[in-house]
């Protein structure tokens, strides 16, 4: 097989006739390879050609063998190292390019270097997309199914190494293997190469219906009807390492997108910024972009999707909003990134390009002019918009005034809200509020049982303020102050609250000098002893009423040996009495079951 650009094609410019003739890669080891094998005690030709006269057989001592073997399979690793190595790769690569890369390694002339680099990386895209073909179709954005009825022209996983090799040498598979291989072809030409991946995945909450597939158009398509790509390639110019060339070859039908230039840190936003690989949503293709990875020559991962979406700056708030989906799932990706690039190390550059994409972020965004629009938002509030717990850090500037609801309004990222917990709340969290804190804002109060419903609807007549909850920061609470132990004429009292138990909702608001035990039925076992306080853990509400939750006891820290040898001798008692009750039990059972037999004994001597 050979790879050739044709002249014939009118869409493409004419290029020099390229003909890239195809290596053998039989795994077999060629006979060359193999002549050092045999020595000359183990083989020797007959001289001059003449049949021999009488012959006879030399056994080879085994250690002669096991070292023909030895050598045998050094040689096949040697074989597979050659499969494997980059310079292989170079192997397809038009010998045209090679002469141009060995001239930019050498120049030292930076402009005319930097053609030299543009007309290589040019002259690849048409060539790959002139002679890579596909068979199959890719990633898609209900590709997840696996049934085979519901994607028939799906592409075969590459599994190995050698399947590998196989696409390479049929140099046909979907378009997304070939932005992959193209990726891979420039690694090998020394260039930090990135593998761009927009994660084809559907909105938490999507509506829009998915398109019914054509199974026949689809089988023919090729993934045609796809009008943005999955995948594609960055590069990070060799000649300037702020700049990053962004490539795609096989999607894209105008010249001009194939290949960008932009700044990888240092750059403005227009600089810095591309939106043609955004999908436009339409009938013919359900396309979207939410995510975007890079993967680098070392393995390291990058989310770029700051350089080709906006209206993303919530990803690179301090704290994300875990209320919406949009916030989970931006916590999720940020978590496996970060396992991921456990092992990996960040340059400078690789700094100051995550410090451009934050930047990016922050300020490539479109402010929303709908009230319903404004609320829904994860990057913006406005004062109308607030929830009843939360408020505007005072003296944070805002980012632009708008009107909404026929009022201007002035509109602030996200990242500048507080979050407002009452005293309650605070406490089943186990912290508690400051002496000196004030109220960031005040909450109209929910009455959940009957008795508060009665003295909030008083409230609302004689006092409304008695009704407001005052809400606290995070930053006005502190770890939760702990009940004291008292002594009383030299005896230990356990704290307890007017209802005799007491409110533990965390481990760190156990008492200092006590226990908490949860021992089965400890409470019941311990009744009408004073060297324990109930524990409540919550509350449960029903019929208008408010139930507490208790699990276990608090003990003093020199009672607990004591008080577990009384549950111990409990439990061991109930154990035995249960035991007799359930011999008793048998015993009455055997009873009656005798008694009914002596009866039908009885009766069976009458017949």
């Amino acid at each position: 097989m050979s790879l050739f650009i044709s002249d014939d094609d009118e869409e493409e410019p004419p290029l020099k006739r390229i003909k890239v003739e195809e290596q053998e890669s039989d795994p077999e080891l060629s006979e060359s390879e193999w002549e050092d094998v045999f020595s000359e005690e183990t083989f020797r030709p007959p001289e001059d050609d003449a049949p021999p006269s009488e012959f006879s057989i030399k056994i080879q001592p085994e250690e002669i063998d096991n070292e023909r073997k030895q050598r045998i399979k050094e040689l096949i690793k040697e074989k597979q190292k050659r499969v494997k190595s980059p310079e292989s790769a170079q192997e397809v690569v038009p010998e045209q390019v090679k002469k141009i890369h060995k001239k930019f390694k050498k120049n030292d002339n930076t402009k005319e270097a930097d053609e030299q680099l543009i007309y290589i990386l040019k002259y690849l895209i048409k060539w790959f997309r002139k002679n890579f073909r596909h068979d199959s179709n890719g990633l898609r954005v209900l590709g997840y199914s696996r049934d085979p009825k519901r994607f028939p022209n799906n592409a075969k996983p590459i599994a190995n190494e050698a399947e590998l090799v196989g696409v390479i040498k049929k140099f046909q598979h979907n378009r997304d293997t070939g932005a992959q291989l193209f990726t891979a072809l420039l690694r090998s030409l020394g260039f930090e190469s990135r593998l761009v991946f927009s994660l084809p995945v559907l909105s938490p909450k999507s509506t829009t219906p998915q398109p019914k597939l054509n199974q026949g158009i689809l089988k023919v398509n090729k993934d045609n009807d796809l009008i943005y790509p999955y995948y594609w390639t960055e590069v990070v110019n060799p000649l300037d390492a702020s700049e990053v060339i962004v490539m795609e070859t096989q999607c894209f039908y105008e010249e001009e997108k194939r290949l960008i230039r932009l700044k990888r840190y240092g750059g403005s936003l227009n600089q810095s910024y591309t939106d043609l690989f955004y999908p436009i949503q339409n009938q013919f293709c359900q396309m979207s972009m939410h995510y975007v990875l890079s993967f680098s020559n070392d393995g390291l991962i990058h989310d770029v999707s700051s350089r080709y979406m906006k209206d993303i700056a919530y990803r690179w708030f301090n704290k994300l909003d875990l209320r919406m989906d949009l916030g989970k799932s931006a916590l999720l990706l940020q978590s496996l990134l970060r396992i991921l690039n456990r092992t990996k190390h960040y340059t400078v550059d690789d700094n100051k390009e995550l410090d451009l994409l934050r930047a990016l972020a922050m300020r490539n965004y479109t402010i929303p002019s709908t009230f319903s629009a404004m609320k829904s938002s994860p990057n913006f509030i406005t004062p109308s918009t607030l929830r009843y717990n939360e408020v505007i850090i005072p003296g944070t500037p805002h980012v632009k005034k708008i009107r909404l609801n026929e009022k201007k309004e002035p509109v602030y990222f996200k990242n500048s809200l507080l979050y407002g917990k009452s005293e309650q709340q605070w406490k089943l969290l186990g912290r508690s509020i400051k002496p000196t804190a004030q109220p960031i804002k005040y909450a109209k109060a929910t009455p959940r049982t009957l008795y508060n419903k009665r003295v909030y609807n008083q409230n609302e007549i004689e006092n409304p303020h008695l009704n407001r909850v005052p809400l606290y920061s995070f930053d006005q609470t502190c770890p939760y102050v702990k009940m004291k132990v008292t002594t009383v004429d030299g005896k230990s009292i356990l704290p307890r609250n007017k209802y005799g138990n007491i409110e533990i909702f965390r481990d760190n608001m156990i008492p200092d000098g006590c226990v908490w035990l949860k021992l089965t039925n400890i409470e019941s076992i311990l009744k009408g002893r004073s060297q324990f306080v109930p524990v409540v853990t919550g509350f449960s509400f029903k019929s208008g009423q408010a139930y507490p939750v208790k699990q276990g006891v608090v003990v003093l820290q020199e009672d607990e040996l004591e008080i577990k040898k009384i549950w111990l001798t409990a439990r061991i008692k109930d154990y035995k009495k249960r035991l007799a009750r359930r011999n008793l039990k048998l015993l009455y059972t055997w009873k009656f079951f005798l008694k009914r037999l002596e009866i039908k004994e009885r009766l069976d001597s009458y017949l």
